[in-house]
């Protein structure tokens, strides 16, 4: 769609809010404006700069103005902070000059929602750029929903060509194409906990402090196992990966240096240095700390070093309680992963937005917080069906014993 259609679809959009009769129509209507309000942004950027730069800063959607001549964040003001804390623990209602700046997405009805301010926004994306095993390792996008995004520009690489021509393996990575979607995650608010706090600083503290936990925990989950279908897709969700890169141990195989090295066998040279193992901790503990030889010495394939990081042939091995042990396993399952998690786009412009209803049913507020976003590997089938940027990826499977 151009500019003009979008911002047609908006002003249906609206009209449509105006005549919704239940919370559930209101939810639907308002996260289809969020992402329409971001495409518009996108090409309006497009067209007041001639070109669309695809990995912007991320950037608070909720300190939008519709006065352009107006730079000042309102919503980092203390006086917008006291109030955002009275609407979410008294049901104060927010002030209108705070209400008429609002963008069109979250202004679709009186008590819709109000926008998390600057401060709490800044805090929690901070936060959440650090924290977690996974999410600090992969690579934050702003790429805007739906465009088809070459390999090459992803995955950046250095060739020498000559004659200008392009070298094959760049042209594979142009040919093959990714893209991402809008999806809406939510996390809920506990007003309770909120309700113990008196001050505003110790208020904020505590908001940021639930809303990072919520969401670090559902995106992690997402980037390992998400199914691709309203979330991110997760690594372990590229069923035809390449027959060499899939490796099987069973029960008599897993605790044998022979297995092992046939993983690091399967690793390009050319990823050596950045895929690290990735699996549960007690198959770490179980099979690979724990491993013994036929005497019951300790083997030492699996060590701890002197920063505490877990290590495997010379490779970290981050634990995570994201995939199945490989006593959890069934046969078929992914119990471990080689991968450099770098390769992981999560493309979100990580806008948060805040918003409450009363349940009729069941006879209490809601409290909730919502961003979008999407994510998957940076990888791709080119036109003639090969897999292009996934040869650092390598699942490991559990098989019954023959």
């Amino acid at each position: 769609m151009n500019l003009q259609e979008l911002v047609e679809k908006r002003k249906n959009l609206l009209a449509e809010a105006s005549k919704a009769t239940t919370n559930e129509e209101l939810d639907k209507i308002e996260v289809e404006m969020r992402k329409l309000n971001i495409q518009i942004e996108a090409l309006e950027q497009a067209q007041g700069s001639g070109e669309f730069n695809p990995v912007n800063t991320f950037r608070n959607l909720g300190s939008l103005s519709d006065d352009n001549s107006d730079n000042e964040d309102i919503y980092s003001s203390m006086e917008y902070r006291k109030a955002f804390k009275d609407y979410m623990l008294k049901g104060t209602p927010i002030p209108e000059k705070f209400v008429t700046k609002r963008e069109a997405g979250i202004t679709l009805a009186e008590d819709i929602g109000a926008v998390i301010p600057t401060t709490i926004m800044n805090k929690i994306i901070e936060d959440m750029s650090v924290a977690g095993k996974i999410l600090s390792r992969v690579t934050q996008t702003a790429y805007q929903g739906g465009v088809q995004i070459p390999i090459s520009e992803l995955d950046i690489t250095a060739t020498w060509i000559g004659d200008g021509e392009v070298s094959e393996e760049q042209k594979a990575k142009m040919d093959a194409k990714i893209s991402f979607t809008y999806h809406t995650l939510e996390a809920r608010v506990s007003i309770g906990l909120l309700a113990q706090t008196v001050s505003l600083p110790m208020f904020e503290a505590t908001m940021v402090k639930q809303l990072k936990k919520a969401m670090v925990k559902a995106i992690e989950s997402a980037i390992i196992s998400g199914t691709g279908t309203g979330q991110p897709k997760g690594i372990t969700k590229y069923d035809d990966l390449p027959a060499e890169q899939v490796i099987e141990m069973d029960e008599n195989t897993i605790g044998t240096v022979k297995a092992w090295a046939t993983v690091e066998a399967a690793i390009p040279e050319e990823y050596e240095d950045d895929v690290i193992y990735i699996m549960a901790k007690s198959t770490w503990e179980a099979y690979l700390n724990g491993m013994t030889d036929t005497t019951g010495q300790r083997i030492g394939l699996g060590k701890i070093n002197e920063k505490g990081q877990k290590i495997l042939n010379g490779r970290e091995v981050l634990v995570v309680n994201k995939l199945p042990s490989f006593v959890k396993a069934t046969a078929g399952d992914i119990f471990a992963i080689v991968c450099d998690l770098s390769q992981y786009m999560l493309n979100s412009n990580l806008a948060m937005y805040y918003k409450k209803y009363f349940d009729d049913k069941e006879n209490k507020w809601v409290h909730k917080s919502l961003m979008i976003a999407d994510g998957q590997m940076a990888l791709g089938k080119n036109s003639s069906g090969t897999y292009v940027g996934a040869k650092g990826l390598i699942y490991i499977k559990k098989k019954d014993v023959a």
